[in-house]
């Protein structure tokens, strides 16, 4: 009993220094609408920019004259037509009919000057990884580099979906061609090998970015590459004019070649060859 005279002291202090001053310990009551209040701060998600896509059916592309995505359900596609009706309007564009069938939709749309829309979607090695920061740059530069070639940006939008690496859409506006490869359009080259300079310069095209020496961000039509390789130096001589005979048959515009050396046993000889599609 001795030992619980201390502690029972403790818990009656704040009550004999209250009955000092006249007054009971305040007590602290919680009410429902308080508890409420604290359970929806702490459960609040962090808000969403309005320019991030975090939902695969409301990413949206372009085709060659309607815009088109995939949904679920004809709710979802009622989302996503409704929205993307919404961004056609805000930039003069006037939306037409949608139509769903088998998960896939579209979206019709008719501009005033017969200008055409088309797609960007960056690729992520454009840009640190796991940095929005860098992303929203590197959408910035593409976006202004669009408005400084003439094509005007509609959307820029992020993406951040589950099945994809964190990257960025952006629709803009070109006058459409019979070709889609002679358009001159936002376009991503990676061939696989570096890309010589001299090769980039000839082609005339303007270069937005290029970020490794293997990944051309670049504005105009089409590009092609192809790379090739010999035992000697005259075998590369011939097996280069045969392809670009083969490519000029097809339509296709020879921009230049390049020799290179290769690092193997017997195979010492390449050519790095450029041409619009």
């Amino acid at each position: 009993m001795k030992n619980l005279l201390p502690a029972l002291a403790l818990l009656l202090s704040p009550l004999a220094a209250s009955a000092d001053n006249g007054a009971l310990p305040a007590f602290r009551f919680t009410g429902a609408a308080q508890l409420r209040a604290e359970k929806t701060a702490f459960a609040a998600p962090e808000p969403r920019p309005a320019d991030v896509v975090s939902q695969s059916h409301m990413h949206i592309q372009a085709g060659k004259d309607v815009l088109f995505g995939y949904a679920k359900t004809p709710e979802q596609f009622a989302e996503a037509s409704a929205y993307w009706a919404e961004v056609l309007r805000s930039a003069g564009i006037e939306p037409g009919a949608a139509t769903y069938k088998d998960g896939l939709f579209t979206l019709a749309y008719r501009t005033a000057d017969g200008r055409a829309l088309r797609g960007f979607m960056a690729d992520p090695r454009q840009f640190p990884p796991k940095d929005e920061a860098g992303l929203r740059a590197n959408m910035a530069l593409a976006s202004k580099a669009l408005s400084d070639a003439g094509l005007s940006p509609v959307s820029a939008r992020v993406l951040n979906l589950e099945y994809a690496l964190p990257t960025y859409s952006i629709l803009y506006l070109v006058k459409p061609e019979a070709l889609r490869e002679h358009e001159t359009q936002l376009r991503v080259l990676k061939p696989g090998d570096d890309i010589d300079a001299g090769l980039i310069r000839a082609s005339g095209v303007s270069v937005v970015q290029k970020p490794s020496p293997w990944l051309l961000v670049y504005i105009g039509p089409e590009l092609g590459y192809v790379g090739l390789i010999a035992k000697t130096a005259e075998d590369l001589a011939v097996r280069l004019e045969k392809r670009k005979a083969l490519l000029v048959a097809a339509g296709k515009k020879i921009i230049g070649h390049a020799l290179v050396a290769v690092d193997h046993d017997e195979y010492k000889f390449g050519a790095e060859l450029l041409f619009f599609q």
